[in-house]
């Protein structure tokens, strides 16, 4: 079914293209500390399925992910997270099939909403909130007036905790009890997903937006079935991160460097001027000094494990090592070779047009001078 209401939602973000910043960029959820998000007081999460924890339309949790998900159920508790889907648990699933069979595999809820995301963040609030007053039921505020004669009994404690307020009295009440609530915290919610028009943006619409936290996860386990789409998405952040001078490095945003680009790399036009003035100079001239990182959200990402680098044993293992150097270095400059192979296609199109312009002019003009000569011919004879 058509998602046509987040559609024109998602309309706003090329209206406000800084909506579409993530918090954090991570490849999965296995680069999170929940641990950390949890005592950075953040009560809730919430979870997209397809290539976020599933392989598309699938109902089972990736194998690799395994390890993160109990880590997740460990820290934020099975009633404090929630997995919300554009399939499952929408009007495309009527009888629930799909929630319930996606519910049971992954030991979490489904939430069952009306509107698709990115339009579903009021709905998701709400479930937040509810829940989060039943399992935590606030202490009341309760304010009696007791007339002269009655007598209170201080608690007993050694017996059971009791909430109650026992009182004998001798005399009937004068005033009612009067019951004040206190007002309920705000849920703080961290939201999941692979796609910024609907997950991040989602995140990023909510009321108080400073309070949650969209995480983009950006490893697709399966080809995406809507490239178009992600290509949009993608060109949207880069263009906010360019303007803003900004990038992604170690996840999370951070003030570009000179000659970065938006993933937090050095740019291979950067990275060929640097090559040819060490050519030049004849000494190895080394990157733009990196800013120092100032994002405190990098402490919820964990360390990557250290790789230790393969180095071959045979000579066939040697050759395939060096031919995959050398195409890496013939990727960064193919883009040399192909400016100039097009520049000279262009001039040699041109010159034989011109050529054969040329001639045709030429002939024209000799068989013109014929026609001359052989009318002239005809009136002498």
């Amino acid at each position: 079914m058509s998602n046509l209401r987040g559609s024109v939602f998602a309309l706003r973000a090329f209206l406000r293209p800084g909506l579409v910043v993530p918090g954090i960029k991570v490849d999965t959820i296995a680069q999170l500390d929940f641990t950390a998000l949890k005592r950075a007081g953040y009560t809730g999460i919430v979870f997209d399925r397809d290539n976020c924890l599933t392989v598309p339309h699938h109902d089972t949790l990736v194998s690799e992910l395994a390890d993160a998900w109990a880590r997740c159920k460990s820290s934020f508790g099975r009633e404090n997270m929630l997995l919300v889907s554009n399939s499952a648990g929408t009007k495309d699933d009527p009888l629930g099939i799909q929630a319930e069979s996606l519910a049971y595999n992954l030991g979490v809820p489904v939430f069952r909403h009306k509107y698709k995301k990115p339009v579903c963040g009021e709905e998701i609030l709400r479930s937040f909130s509810c829940k989060q007053a039943y399992l935590k039921p606030p202490k009341s505020v309760q304010v009696t007036s007791r007339p002269q004669g009655e007598t209170s009994h201080s608690p007993n404690l050694n017996g059971p905790f009791d909430l109650t307020i026992h009182t004998v009295s001798t005399l009937p009440r004068s005033e009612p009890l009067a019951v004040i609530p206190p007002r309920a915290a705000q849920p703080r919610l961290v939201i999941i997903g692979d796609r910024l028009l609907t997950d991040i943006l989602l995140a990023t619409t909510l009321p108080s937006p400073n309070d949650h936290l969209p995480i983009w996860t950006t490893h697709l386990w399966k080809t995406p079935d809507s490239p178009l789409l992600r290509f949009i998405e993608t060109s949207l952040l880069r263009s906010v991160l360019w303007h803003r001078n900004q990038a992604f490095r170690g996840g999370v945003v951070e003030q570009r460097a000179k000659g970065e680009t938006w993933l937090g790399k050095e740019g291979w036009l950067w990275w060929i001027r640097r090559w040819a003035l060490s050519a030049v100079r004849g000494e190895t001239l080394p990157p733009e000094p990196i800013p120092p990182r100032t994002n405190p959200l990098a402490t919820f990402i964990l360390p990557l494990p250290a790789v230790i680098p393969w180095r071959p044993t045979t000579g066939l293992g040697w050759t395939w090592y060096y031919s995959k150097l050398v195409a890496k270095y013939v990727g960064k400059g193919s883009w040399i070779v192909l400016v100039w192979a097009w520049i000279g296609m262009r001039t040699s199109v041109s010159k034989s047009w011109a050529l054969a312009a040329r001639k045709i002019r030429e002939a024209r003009t000799k068989r013109a001078e014929r026609a001359v000569t052989s009318a002239a011919a005809e009136i002498k004879s």
